[in-house]
């Protein structure tokens, strides 16, 4: 299964691209990847945690629908050479294989080797639309991930020693290393320039699973650290940079008019909810997984929609987005869904998963007044992105179409939207009933 999905997910791109002849450089790609996978199998047995997976090819299924409206757009706006459009639908495919590879139950040094080829394969995709823009935000991206990569190499390095001291340092290597590439604050800078430069629906993965996969990874080392040490401060420095990840987040999500950058910050903010959960332990951690599906689905479905709008508009800035109902209903619909969701109105799914996390601090005398603040940083982010959603709907000027306008809404692109819609709702019943009814465990 490990290596015959991402080889099932080349193939389907090819297919797509088979037209315009981008046949050929899909097939060197996914034979290249095919071989890596087969090395890693045979070299680490891994075996792929189904629901992560399943997420990851949900959200990477969806990417492809949306990237051909997305292209279309760009047609009217900021159009693309032929080459890179074709590079394009290459790295989507190494992308999305390589997401797969942070769920398998590897050691730290494989998960490790993963992680990088998310980072490297994503910091393409930024780097890929026209303009100055994209280039400056992939080379933040890549400076500080790298960094970051190095950090963690060294930190699993060191807890591989086995003494206390360099288990010790290793674990404050790891913090700071996954904390740069899952944007923990204050590590997030590369952030919200590489959601607001890249493709839409690279937008959609790299924050509904990237940053959550990264986050679980950065769990597994210092829940190993914190066993080595017989000490609590590892999974307490995570609590503290989610605290402060939730903080920063939702106060910079309202003063923000780029929608990219918005759901950008609002990525802070959930990263700093799972980064809670994960260091409270005990039913908030469950409240932590839970919510990795949760903000996945409804972040990814933000963004993909995002590109929609700046397919219409050719921008995302909201001080000229009007009558965003009238104009794109389907689009504004689905928009309306996942900002919503991403506000934890209930009964949506991340209201579950976060009531889930706070009830599982508040269980815990000593997290107690932890847990009390994450619900009052929640309620925050919920006042800012509910005051968003009439005024992106509605808008404060008529309807005037603006110039250069992009092509109206086409009725394809109602079933994705209508798709990714139902999975966002039903998210609020369905995801928790897999890992509470069946009883699965972390």
């Amino acid at each position: 299964m490990a290596v015959w999905v991402p080889i099932a997910w080349v193939i389907g791109m090819g297919a797509l691209a088979s037209g315009r002849g981008r046949w050929p450089l899909v097939a060197a790609a996914g034979t290249a990847l095919a071989a890596a996978l087969d090395v890693s199998r045979a070299l680490a047995h891994p075996a792929w945690t189904a629901e992560y997976g399943a997420l990851v090819l949900v959200l990477a299924t969806f990417a492809l629908i949306m990237s051909p409206a997305y292209f279309l757009g760009a047609a009217v706006h900021h159009p693309w050479p032929a080459a890179r459009e074709r590079w394009y639908y290459a790295w989507l495919g190494v992308f999305a294989a390589a997401l797969l590879a942070l769920a398998a139950p590897w050691p730290l040094v494989d998960l490790w080797v993963a992680v990088e080829a998310t980072t490297l394969s994503s910091v393409l995709l930024v780097a890929l639309p026209p303009g100055a823009g994209p280039f400056e935000a992939s080379w933040k991206y890549v400076t500080l991930a790298m960094l970051g990569g190095l950090l963690a190499l060294g930190g699993i390095l060191l807890m591989q020693s086995g003494a206390a001291a360099d288990v010790a340092v290793g674990a404050l290597l790891m913090l700071v290393g996954f904390g740069i590439k899952a944007g923990l604050v204050p590590f997030h800078t590369w952030l919200p320039d590489a959601h607001a430069e890249a493709p839409a629906p690279v937008s959609g993965l790299l924050s509904g699973a990237e940053l959550g996969g990264i986050l679980i990874v950065a769990w597994r080392g210092l829940t190993l650290a914190q066993g080595l040490l017989h000490q609590h401060w590892p999974l307490l420095a995570l609590l503290a940079l989610g605290l402060l990840s939730l903080l920063v987040g939702v106060a910079l999500i309202s003063r923000q008019h780029n929608l990219k950058r918005l759901l950008a910050y609002s990525s802070v903010e959930h990263m700093g909810v799972i980064a809670v959960g994960l260091a409270f332990g005990g039913p908030a951690l469950l409240g932590a997984f839970l919510h990795v599906f949760t903000h996945g689905l409804a972040k990814s479905q933000a963004f993909y929609l995002s590109g929609s709008v700046q397919a219409h508009y050719g921008t995302v800035d909201t001080r000229h987005i009007h009558g965003l109902g009238r104009r794109l209903p389907w689009t504004a619909g689905g928009l309306m869904v996942a900002i919503g969701a991403l506000a934890g109105l209930p009964p949506l799914g991340p209201f579950w998963s976060e009531w889930l996390v706070i009830q599982g601090g508040l269980a815990d005398k000593g997290m107690a007044v932890w847990a009390a603040l994450t619900a009052l940083l929640l309620a925050g982010g919920f006042v800012a992105l509910m005051y968003r959603l009439p005024r992106l709907w509605q808008g404060s000027r008529p309807p005037v179409p603006p110039e250069g306008a992009g092509p109206p809404e086409s009725k394809f692109l109602s079933l994705p939207v209508l798709l990714m819609s139902s999975l966002t709702m039903s998210a609020g019943v369905v995801v928790p009933w897999v890992f509470l009814g069946l009883g699965r465990g972390v």
